[in-house]
């Protein structure tokens, strides 16, 4: 009786092993999706260093170390060759993780150079979702403070690099845009010019042009905005 006991026990052992390996070998053909990767684009005289609670959010949320990437690029560069690095860095991205298409997040400034890059330089075929946080997408009269800087000229409303963006600007059918902006932002003059035509507009509780980066409820609506389909997926 025993060994009856013991044969019996032995081939449930078998048969549930084979179960898991082929459950496991399922799983890995299906593959489980993975978010795309967020490629994070500071403002003016901004860095990496800026998105420490963007990044938390992310990771809380799932994202692996590895599909998250916050660029530093010279302030003190036009925002055309800003959008080149972004490039260089948007495509470091995919190859490093396999992924078709990203995700952009920007900041103030930041909004002009990755524009730059998704509009004139084919960067729209690789991005999914964009996100402005306290944008410069209409200017702002702010930069006329620092006009003498080639990165400020081109933030005030009537440059010609936001002119060369915004006129006749349609967002890419297969890129969704959104612009998150506060009635409260001090850096952008008028407050509205953070928002974008055709874009999905938010606007934030009373908060300065730095706390819009770091906002809990911006930060979880964004992340919750990145989440949503692939457009013609």
């Amino acid at each position: 009786m025993l060994r009856r006991l013991l044969a019996f026990a032995v081939v449930v052992l078998v048969v549930l092993s084979s179960a898991v390996v082929v459950a496991g070998a399922r799983t890995k053909a299906i593959g489980v999706r993975r978010p795309d990767p967020v490629l994070l684009v500071h403002g003016f005289r901004g860095s990496s260093q800026g998105w420490h609670s963007m990044i938390e959010t992310l990771e809380a949320k799932g994202y692996r170390a590895s599909e998250i990437a916050a660029i530093d690029y010279d302030s003190d560069h036009s925002n055309v060759d800003v959008a080149h690095d972004i490039a260089r860095a948007a495509a470091a991205l995919r190859a490093s993780t396999g992924a078709a298409r990203i995700d952009v997040v920007s900041h103030s400034m930041g909004a002009i150079s990755s524009r730059y890059y998704l509009e004139r330089l084919g960067g729209a075929a690789h991005v999914d979702a964009w996100v402005s946080l306290a944008g410069v997408n209409e200017g702002t009269v702010w930069a006329y403070g620092c006009y003498v800087l080639t990165q400020c000229r081109e933030m005030v409303p009537t440059s010609s690099v936001l002119g060369e963006l915004n006129d006749d600007f349609h967002p890419a059918a297969t890129t969704r845009y959104g612009a998150w902006w506060s009635p409260c932002d001090e850096a952008i003059i008028p407050r509205g010019n953070a928002e974008l035509a055709g874009a999905f507009n938010v606007e934030t509780p009373c908060l300065d042009h730095t706390d819009v980066r770091t906002d809990p409820h911006v930060l979880a609506q964004v992340v919750q905005f990145l989440a949503q389909p692939t457009i013609g997926a």
